[in-house]
């Protein structure tokens, strides 16, 4: 123990004293014969607490934003984190304040305590000071995203969100910056966005448990399962599979299969899929209940487009097509297909899958994808009074390029679903088509230094100012995909890509549709009506 002498009692009788003992500051206060010791400074934004009031039950109050704190035990009853509290006693006059540290165990288990407080009221303050201490106490500052996924995980009513899916990339793009950044500022906004994204999704929801073991894991039985929509069976299956020690590696390829069975949710299902892997791999094993529960779930809930008319020809051409390619490519190089829709993009990758190389096929579909998205037609984005099936905004464009990036990334990994995920990009070419505007000027969105470029996005990500964490996911999730598709990509496909993105990230984006939704609800509840006279 480290007993130091903080003041005189006759002092303390006067007014609070601060005991200096670097790098604390300690506010030392005398109340009815008793002494008290807390951190001086309030955790809220810094002000002494010394110079604060004590009122009846020795409750300090913080006079900048009227925090309170019970001087005996530093618990914070009114705002937000607590101070810590020392133990005192009085001796020869004296006020004595013992200052040595509590035990690592127990200093990680009260920054894990506000952090669940910060993370269930979505606190972005207090949680980007509770991984702060993380870090000044020399502990992991992604283990607060451990928790925050271990907390929400069993709240997602149907599945797998994009906060999982993001907190994969937020980690990574963390790490980037610890490999470049001496400076914990980066690291921290990267970790405190995924932790912030997770307590949105999970804000104000209950539980939903998750089925209890059944039969064992078997790749054509979760298939069946999936198809079925037959949630409890699905994740009773996953569990068997993990109290058998399966895990990540053994179960991965059964998740492609079914995220690649339809042309499924949006491109989610397949961009979800990727993102587990990565982020079990940056979390560490124990995690990956928390994580492929979830993902069982969503895929049982998602929704496939493949059966809606606008992709009535998906299961038919995917039928007809042959293998893609894999000898020596053409001699006469792709032109970059602008299908008018989704049957004619069907028509083209037909034509071509068989007399190509996958790559090609897949390069020359990702630079229509990207073509598309340089020319979308933002009046779509904004238009209030056309029908909810024009509803089409930067999003419906970014999840092509970022769905095309997971589909090369477990295509490589498993080739035999190349077929699927190049019929899924060609969805995306086709029906996209239909909301660009050819006559947007391009040349002005040209990339010319792409380090630069890179620069730029890294500085906009890190203080995007946007309050909703799905907006400033997507503008993560598609600058990663597209800076990982350049290493590979052809030379107009690079550019088409740079252009693209350099685009959507100097765009605006609305939000809040609050005139398009209004009309389009009383549009389709007044067909139950008679007209008025």
């Amino acid at each position: 123990m480290s007993w130091v002498k903080a003041a005189s009692i006759k002092s303390l009788a006067e007014k609070p004293q601060v005991l200096n003992h670097p790098p604390r500051q300690i506010a030392v206060f005398k109340v009815d014969g008793s002494v008290y010791a807390i951190d001086n400074r309030c955790p809220h934004e810094g002000y002494p607490l010394a110079v604060g009031s004590v009122g009846e039950d020795c409750l300090l109050t913080c006079n900048w934003h009227n925090w309170k704190f019970r001087l005996a035990d530093g618990e914070c009853v009114l705002g937000g984190d607590h101070v810590r509290s020392y133990p005192t006693r009085i001796e020869d006059g004296h006020a004595w304040v013992e200052v040595s540290d509590p035990p690592p165990e127990q200093i990680r288990q009260e920054v894990f305590r506000g952090l669940r407080t910060a993370f269930d009221d979505r606190d972005f303050g207090r949680v980007c000071r509770e991984i702060s201490r993380l870090e000044y106490h020399k502990m992991d500052p992604k283990d607060a995203v451990r928790k925050a996924i271990n907390w929400s995980y069993d709240r997602l009513e149907y599945g797998t969100v994009h906060s999982l899916a993001a907190a994969a990339d937020w980690l990574a793009f963390a790490d980037e910056r610890t490999r470049r950044e001496s400076d914990f500022e980066d690291r921290l906004i990267c970790i405190a966005e995924a932790v912030d994204h997770l307590a949105f999704n999970s804000l104000r929801q209950e539980a939903y448990p998750y089925a209890d073991t059944g039969e064992a894991f078997a790749p054509s039985a979760f298939m069946a399962a999936i198809e079925a929509e037959e949630t409890k069976w699905a994740e009773a299956m996953v569990r068997r599979g993990l109290d058998d020690g399966l895990g990540w590696p053994e179960m991965e390829e059964a998740f492609v299969g079914a995220a690649l069975a339809h042309y499924n949710d949006f491109g989610h299902s397949i961009i979800y899929v990727q993102k587990a892997g990565e982020l079990i791999e940056q979390l560490g094993s124990q995690l990956t209940p928390c994580v492929v529960l979830p993902l069982a779930r969503h895929l049982t809930y998602t929704t496939r487009e493949d059966l809606i008319p606008e992709f009535k020809e998906y299961g038919p051409a995917l039928d007809r097509m042959a293998d893609p390619g894999s000898g020596a490519p053409d001699s006469e190089p792709m032109a970059v297909p602008f299908p008018k829709n989704t049957a004619g993009a069907f028509g083209w990758l037909e034509n071509n899958i068989a007399g190509h190389r996958v790559e090609e096929v897949y390069d020359t579909l990702l630079e229509a994808i990207a073509l598309n998205m340089l020319h979308y037609d933002t009046s779509f984005g904004t238009a209030t009074d056309r029908p909810v099936s024009k509803n089409i905004g930067w999003l419906d464009f970014t999840h092509g390029l970022t769905s095309s990036h997971a589909i090369r990334t477990m295509c490589e990994k498993y080739p035999r679903f190349w077929k699927r995920g190049l019929t899924q990009m060609a969805c995306w070419a086709g029906r996209n088509r239909s909301f660009i505007d050819l006559k947007t000027e391009a040349s002005s969105w040209q990339v010319a230094n792409p380090d630069t470029f890179f620069d730029d996005v890294t500085r906009q990500l890190l203080d995007h100012g946007m309050r909703d964490p799905i907006f400033s996911a997507h503008l993560l999730k598609t600058s990663t995909a597209v800076r990982a598709e350049l290493a590979s990509a052809s030379e107009s496909c690079r550019a088409a890509l740079l252009a693209a993105l350099n685009r959507f990230l100097n765009s605006p984006i609305k939000m809040k549709h609050v005139r398009r939704l209004a009309r389009q609800a009383i549009a389709l509840v007044a067909r139950d009506f008679p007209a008025a006279d």
